[in-house]
């Protein structure tokens, strides 16, 4: 109850201070060097991307993987969790790569043997014995998928982004990193476009965290509460890319590791190991790959 009270009590000081200011991650470095080339940016985005192996990961078809959601108490309460009954039971993540197409299947709980899917763009849900496919628009299960999946991808996936800025330097926890901004549209805040810092670990190359602003989250979302940190433990896996083996959610700036709202583990990736058929079970849809059927070809 303590847990909480506090959580409530964090959540409405948050509300009432940022209800109404969009979150502006850029640097004090980026902002006092507005005409700044993209050049350097990109040069360690690019870096980074290869030292992880990533080009390599780009190369594959499809990939599976096992996934385990654990959220600290007090925020399950709070209508957050785009997979609900997930909590410390298994998923099984399947991806097209560099598409926003995929599947989870629920491999534990009350929901066991349930797939919700994503097909261009259009939710799906295919129900366990009967293989029935039912088409759906609920926002939490598209979100969840397209979400999880480019923050999966995301080292050669941001390349795309349109403004690439070198953000400095910082140190957090007693490491030292470079900081690379990245976003879409316009280099300020904005409410369109997703915006994302990117903290490149100076000795191993290694993407270790980013912040990011979600303005399209399945519910409505204060602008204060649309700034969060993902943190990312990783391992080699057999793609010769080091993959994330644990994802950290924080809210809003980096924390020490145990401050987090959910985390969930990642195992026994597998790569081009099915028929890429079973992630379009809908006919007739037109295929977007990286794109939203709002952009342009």
């Amino acid at each position: 109850m303590k847990l909480l009270i506090k959580l409530i009590s964090l959540v409405t000081a948050i509300l009432i201070i940022q209800s109404c200011s969009s979150v502006d991650l850029r640097s004090d470095y980026l902002i006092s060097n507005p005409n700044q080339t993209e050049a350097k940016g990109r040069e360690l985005l690019q870096a980074s991307m290869e030292k992880m192996g990533y080009d390599n990961f780009s190369k594959t078809d499809v990939y599976e993987v096992t996934a385990q959601f654990n959220w600290k108490k007090g925020w399950l309460v709070m209508p957050m969790n785009a997979f609900p009954g997930n909590n410390k039971k298994d998923l099984q993540f399947r991806f097209a790569t560099n598409t926003f197409d995929g599947q989870l299947q629920y491999l534990e709980g009350r929901k066991k043997g349930t797939i919700q899917g994503l097909q261009s763009w259009q939710g799906y849900k295919i129900k366990d014995k009967t293989n029935e496919i039912k088409k759906h628009e609920h926002d939490r299960y598209i979100w969840g998928l397209a979400t999880y999946h480019y923050i999966l991808e995301s080292p050669f996936r941001m390349l795309d982004a349109t403004i690439i800025r070198y953000a400095g330097e910082k140190e957090f926890e007693n490491k030292q990193y470079d900081l690379v901004y990245a976003t879409w549209g316009s280099e300020e805040p904005n409410d369109q476009y997703d915006r994302w810092l990117i903290y490149i670990n100076k000795e191993t190359g290694f993407i270790d965290l980013t912040e990011v602003t979600i303005n399209d989250f399945f519910i409505t979302m204060p602008k204060g509460l649309q700034h969060g940190t993902v943190r990312f433990d990783r391992e080699k896996t057999d793609s010769g890319a080091y993959l994330p083996s644990k994802i950290s959610i924080q809210l809003l700036s980096p924390k020490k590791e145990d401050s987090f709202v959910y985390y969930f583990t990642l195992s026994n990736y597998k790569f081009d190991g099915f028929n890429k058929e079973i992630l379009y079970p809908i006919e007739g849809l037109p295929m977007y790959g990286n794109s939203k059927p709002d952009e342009s070809d």
